[in-house]
């Protein structure tokens, strides 16, 4: 099942099942009122998404409670004031306001196996704004901070909570996946967003946080839907890839993830109590050659990045790049 969130002609927020190969859009509740009585047990479909992931098994259980009574009705289905063409609405991330956002930083065996790591490694990673996150089809704007680069993953959406998940349970713990672009300032990286520390004992320690060139609002365009996880290809066995205009910029799998979807929501609910609608981006792949870093250059290139995981849909964001804002 395909869950998405979309604003309709008045402006207002609804949920959305995507059908037809996502070329369609049904209106959840409206959908719902056509389940009979019995079986809608007293349920309010909500108008966002990330309330209807909140109400647990009774959100998602009416959910296909719709799916079922759309396809089981040709004239349902047929009814344009509850199903209509994707491009009729704007689409929305599926969800905008996440609890927590993390992202998990070098995740490729490509980078992994090259890099330094502590005695006994773990996955890292940071945290992102909700006001980085825009839509499917949302202009990224990208500031006159040097060249800014594209970073495809899959991002896993948490639907039970915890703490302490074991891994082998930690899969239960998902309502489903999206795909996200990580926009990266990878140039502010190295020129402006570290700093040397000398210590006491007169050793030097060069720190460097994320804060400033991974959070540029509009830095993480998501969805184009939630891909329900009882229905979702194994998310360890993903093709992602990324095109600038015509141009392949990024291509790979998370086969090649070193830290896999059950073994992160374990790790990170060990120091984080997991919440419903928080989001993990499970990291990205390699660029592809020619087109490395800094040649992924979005902002002075221009014109629209897509971002595609394969069996989970794909983005298609316009490039603004606003010449001398920083």
């Amino acid at each position: 099942m395909k869950l998405c969130q979309y604003e309709t002609n008045n402006g207002d927020k609804a949920i959305g099942l995507a059908i037809a190969d996502g070329e369609k859009i049904a209106d959840l509740k409206q959908v719902f009122q056509a389940v009979p009585t019995a079986d809608q047990a007293g349920y309010q479909v909500p108008s966002d998404l990330q309330r209807l992931i909140e109400d647990g098994p009774a959100g998602l259980a009416a959910a296909r409670a719709a799916e079922n009574a759309l396809l089981g009705s040709p004239d349902l289905l047929g009814n344009p004031e509850a199903v209509f063409a994707a491009d009729a609405v704007r689409l929305c991330a599926p969800v905008s306001r996440p609890p927590k956002f993390f992202a998990i930083a070098i995740n490729t065996r490509h980078n992994w196996e090259k890099a330094l790591k502590p005695e006994n490694p773990h996955a890292t990673y940071f945290i992102k704004l909700a006001t980085c996150i825009v839509g499917p089809h949302d202009d990224v704007h990208i500031p006159d901070i040097g060249y800014v680069g594209s970073e495809v993953e899959l991002a896993v959406i948490i639907g039970k909570g915890g703490r302490h998940i074991p891994e082998d349970k930690a899969l239960e713990h998902v309502f489903g996946y999206t795909v996200h672009n990580d926009i990266t300032a990878h140039e502010m990286r190295k020129t402006t967003e570290w700093i040397q520390v000398k210590r006491p004992d007169g050793s030097e320690e060069r720190l460097t946080y994320p804060g400033r060139y991974k959070n540029y609002d509009t830095f993480s365009p998501m969805g184009p839907w939630i891909t329900t996880a009882d229905e979702a290809p194994d998310p360890n066995k993903v093709t992602l890839r990324a095109w600038l205009n015509d141009d392949l910029v990024q291509e790979g799998s998370s086969a090649d993830h070193v830290y896999g979807v059950a073994a992160l929501i374990s790790y990170l609910s060990d120091a984080h109590t997991l919440e419903p609608g928080d989001i993990i981006s499970t990291g990205t792949v390699p660029p592809k050659p020619p087109w490395t870093h800094p040649k992924i250059d979005l902002g002075r290139i221009g014109g629209v990045l897509t971002t595609r995981a394969d069996g989970f849909g794909e983005l298609k964001n316009p490039i603004v790049f606003d010449e001398g804002v920083v």
